[in-house]
């Protein structure tokens, strides 16, 4: 008896681990959700899995759940509690509870507002037993994704190119960077929601600013440009991109043709008020930046911007 409930006890814990291994092969590449690992099984087989999709879709518990026959008494494992709230995708619980399941085994509460254990109350109230699996191995997964959603401000990272002298910028030079360093931030740029630059950096390097690695190549991250003044070249690869990517501009210039322009080549222009330096504001750059739903950003600007963040 006590060798068969060290056995069950272990068979969970290892098929959590196993749910949690799932959620991180899409660590930080399911745009603005969280990444989510499946595992679902009977009698202590594993049926089927799934894990978050790249840019959110479709859901863990979905891509496990719809590979399934009709079944009965199953066992559902998840990293983070099922979302109960009509979003891109649907509840999760819902299918959840069509699908027949019996058990369902969670290690987090997922703090967003929409979900805060209502995903778990529907759940038990569909006859559904509920158990929490402490997973020691992952208990800071989902660390980032927890303080977004307590004060909405995005992790920031900064890319800064330099040469061993500390010159950011070298003349007649066009970049101080190597193939290595440049494969580098493509992943990098695989793994954040959005990118951050100013205009100078924008007008004078004419960047796409998109993943350019064979597999994780859509994967791109939104865009933000910060241009108090509109000053942003018409033409540029950013602007023709925009349609493909999603791209924002900061500005509180009152130049309407401009905007009309930038609206007419799926660009968002944001207005934001300048402070006596003509400067805007970092942190509502940042706050606004996380109301639009992105958890992390990568500075990739020139030498002030960085400075300023």
């Amino acid at each position: 008896m006590f060798l068969q409930k060290n056995k069950t006890k272990f068979i969970k814990s290892y098929f959590m681990n196993l749910a949690f291994n799932l959620a991180n092969i899409h660590n930080n590449m399911t745009g603005t959700n969280p990444s989510v690992g499946c595992l679902v099984s009977k009698k202590d087989k594993i049926l089927s899995y799934g894990v978050t999709g790249f840019g959110g879709s479709p859901h863990a518990e979905f891509s496990a759940l719809s590979k399934l026959k009709k079944n009965s008494n199953l066992d559902c494992y998840v990293s983070l509690e099922p979302c109960h709230h009509q979003g891109k995708n649907p509840p999760c619980t819902k299918s959840i509870v069509n699908k027949k399941i019996k058990n369902l085994f969670y290690s987090e509460t997922d703090n967003d507002p929409r979900v805060q254990g209502k995903g778990l109350e529907f759940l038990q109230n569909n006859k559904i037993k509920i158990s929490k699996i402490n997973n020691i191995y992952k208990k800071n997964f989902y660390i980032f994704y927890n303080n977004f959603n307590k004060n909405f401000l995005p992790k920031v990272y900064a890319k800064i190119a330099t040469s061993k002298n500390y010159y950011s910028f070298i003349k007649n030079r066009s970049q101080i960077t190597n193939i290595y360093s440049r494969k580098l931030t493509h992943i990098l740029r695989s793994e954040i929601n959005a990118i951050l630059i100013g205009v100078n950096t924008h007008n004078i390097d004419n960047p796409i600013l998109n993943c350019r690695i064979n597999g994780l190549d859509k994967v791109n991250p939104s865009r933000f440009i910060i241009d108090p003044n509109l000053r942003i070249n018409k033409n540029s690869k950013l602007i023709l991109s925009a349609k493909k990517i999603k791209t924002y501009i900061f500005y509180s210039s009152k130049n309407n043709n401009k905007i009309n322009y930038l609206r007419s080549k799926n660009i968002y222009p944001i207005y934001l008020p300048v402070d006596k330096n003509n400067h805007l504001n970092c942190k509502e750059i940042l706050v606004t930046i996380g109301l639009l739903g992105y958890k992390n950003v990568l500075i990739e600007g020139g030498y002030n911007t960085i400075k300023r963040f």
